[in-house]
């Protein structure tokens, strides 16, 4: 079970096909509502309705902030520095029981209770891939 981070679906929008491959390889793949919110603030209504479109065709659901992710957002904003944001969202992860996937792994950081993946990174207008584990569940294609 994955939730994606803000970073990859941003990254989806501007076409770097590394996060577009990521975001196909899931069968249970979510968002957090804040992330949705986060990457679509600044995109116009057509690139809203083409991002809704990718993420419904990639079976990616968007995963509503109920009073259990509120609380353990709160907790893990109260005890850390972190946004609030990212607590919002690993929140959403660890009481879903999901993985994120994210490029920055420190917004996420002293995650004892969260699995985090790194799936590539950007180093100015370069991407490096790094291999995905052989344990997260891949997407089988529909025949």
């Amino acid at each position: 079970m994955i939730l994606f981070d803000t970073n990859i679906l941003i990254d989806h929008t501007l076409g770097i096909w590394q996060a577009t491959e990521e975001l196909a390889r899931y069968d249970d793949a979510a968002i957090s509502a804040i992330s949705w919110m986060e990457t679509t603030c600044k995109l116009s209504q057509l690139h809203v309705a083409l991002l809704d479109e990718s993420l419904h065709k990639a079976g990616i659901k968007v995963m509503q902030t109920t009073p259990a992710i509120m609380r353990r957002a709160a907790a893990l904003r109260g005890q850390t520095r972190r946004k609030l944001p990212d607590c919002i969202i690993r929140a959403t992860a660890e009481v879903g029981g999901r993985v994120v996937i994210t490029r920055n792994a420190l917004d996420f950081g002293d995650c004892s209770n969260t699995a985090v993946r790194v799936p590539y990174k950007l180093h100015s207008d370069k991407v490096t891939p790094l291999h995905p584990p052989s344990h997260f569940p891949k997407r089988v294609p529909k025949t």
